[in-house]
């Protein structure tokens, strides 16, 4: 049974330059095209694979019902082209609520932290929730 503070998955990833031009390109952030520093919501594409995971396999919520709810990033310093990152994601919260409607809805919150691997440093710190609606 996974339980609040579980560390759901590590995973390592290269910041590629060619990435981080796609990604400015795709969201029209000008400034950042061809910038060796991420865009700030960059993180998202680390984390995409992992997010499928969680609501598929590591949960197994019901994808139908489940819709992405908040999501925050914290920055400690940019994030660059060429770095290798150590990433690490923690259950932080996983409660049930009833909806404005009526009805119950799971709300699980997940952290995931960017470590540098060339110095040990945490560079980010992204939150996101995850919410499942009830059956009924």
């Amino acid at each position: 049974m996974i339980r609040v503070g579980d560390v759901l998955e590590e995973w390592e990833f290269q910041v590629e330059a060619g990435k981080l031009r796609e990604f400015a390109r795709a969201v029209q952030d000008e400034h950042a095209n061809g910038s060796p520093i991420a865009p700030p919501t960059f993180p998202v594409v680390i984390s995409a694979d992992f997010v499928e995971r969680l609501v598929t396999t590591i949960l197994d919520l019901d994808r139908s019902r489940t819709v992405h709810g908040e999501q925050t990033y914290e920055y400690f310093r940019p994030i660059v082209a060429g770095e290798m990152l150590r990433c690490r994601a923690k259950l932080i919260g996983d409660e049930t609520k009833t909806g404005k409607r009526g009805g119950a809805m799971r709300i699980v919150m997940t952290e995931v932290e960017f470590v540098s691997m060339a110095d040990g440093m945490l560079v980010c710190r992204e939150t996101m929730a995850s919410i499942e609606k009830s059956a009924a």
